[in-house]
């Protein structure tokens, strides 16, 4: 059997003692470490996820060096309950460091009932996670499209197009996309658990029961091509819920399917293993969220590379114009959010040199 790396025995051990297992993990790797895990082992019995994830983050990041090209250890912030906390988050954001991969399930953890976190800025989005198990209140995002990608339960969600009301059963493992400037609301059916990219420019809400009827609810907004009847089920493409796993079925390595739209993007997944070229998104932000296996993440910047790793269940963000490539020797299926216009690709050893 082939010897295993240092970070590999390292990840092991530090699962190991995370899991509350034995401390015989400590033996799998060398002394320089050990009096490390010994911390986290005295430390497992914590209630916070996200201290455990930020922990392991932070003992990986310590073996790997921590000097130039070491990516930053996530904050995931305070669930969000009120519109204050949302505009301090916001802020938050605005000055945390980029290249993190952040660990949806740490995010999700400890999340209350009826509340959210924001994770990180995807170009006019803001990707986030959310708990809940009652209706929520109707609500349109004037400055785009907003992706709910259901990780646990089953909702109907309810858009209110020209043609009266669209319902769209949405089940774990499920992506839709709520159409720009169109009312909707979640009724879950069972608690439901999700990742989101929604816009917040001019983002209204309502508990009205027609909220179209309100002043300011612009009564008449873009709609669906080809929208349903009134209260009938969606036929129209963009109002449907596309199963993530049923697309993976029959998907081959270094391939991809293209899911849908959301604003300048194109959502869609991908599998490979082995290196990708440099690529570059000129038009925004790239979204990636592993969904299994794990891939390096090195993007070029002006202070020099910065190596991220991302594993199954965390999301990481490209940002607009930077060259990056990932690097999945044993593989990693993605759910991604490209830019559709203006990449670029390059197999040169610095592609910022290239004439």
């Amino acid at each position: 059997m082939a010897k295993r790396s240092l970070s590999e025995q390292l990840d092991d051990a530090v699962t190991a003692t995370m899991a509350n297992q034995s401390d015989t993990s400590l033996a799998a790797v060398t002394p320089r470490i050990a009096s490390l895990l010994r911390i986290a082992g005295e430390l497992h019995d914590l209630p916070r996820e996200t201290f455990k994830a930020r922990l392991k983050a932070e003992l990986l990041s310590t073996v790997h060096g921590t000097g130039e090209g070491a990516a930053a250890v996530p904050s995931y912030g305070k669930p969000l309950v009120t519109e204050d906390d949302i505009y301090a988050r916001l802020e938050e954001l605005a000055a945390a460091p980029k290249f993190v991969a952040h660990d949806v399930a740490a995010a999700l953890s400890d999340l209350p009932e009826m509340t959210m976190r924001f994770l990180a800025q995807l170009n006019q989005c803001t990707i986030g996670v959310s708990r809940g198990s009652t209706p929520s209140h109707w609500e349109r995002h004037p400055g785009g499209d907003e992706l709910l990608y259901f990780l646990a339960g089953e909702a109907d969600v309810v858009t209110l197009a020209d043609g009266g009301p669209i319902h769209s059963t949405v089940r774990a493992g499920s992506v839709f996309i709520c159409p720009q400037g169109l009312w909707h609301q979640l009724r879950p059916r069972s608690p439901v658990s999700m990742l989101f990219a929604t816009p917040g420019e001019g983002t209204q809400a309502s508990a009205a029961e027609d909220p179209r009827l309100e002043p300011g609810g612009k009564g008449r907004v873009r709609a669906p091509r080809q929208s349903a009847g009134r209260g009938r089920r969606a036929k129209d493409p963009t109002l449907v819920a596309h199963d993530v796993d049923g697309a993976l079925s029959d998907l081959p390595e270094r391939a991809w399917r293209e899911l849908a739209s959301l604003n300048q993007c194109v959502v869609g997944l991908f599998r490979f293993s082995g290196q990708s070229p440099w690529e570059r998104h000129p038009g925004g932000d790239e979204l990636l969220h592993a969904l299994d296996g794990e891939v390096d993440v090195t993007v070029l910047t002006n202070d020099g590379p910065v190596h991220t790793s991302v594993r199954a269940g965390s999301v990481f963000v490209c940002p607009k114009g930077l060259w990056h490539r990932q690097n999945a020797p044993r593989g990693v299926t993605h759910l991604y959010a490209t830019p559709r216009q203006g990449n670029e690709h390059s197999w040169a050893q610095d592609p910022r040199h290239e004439s």
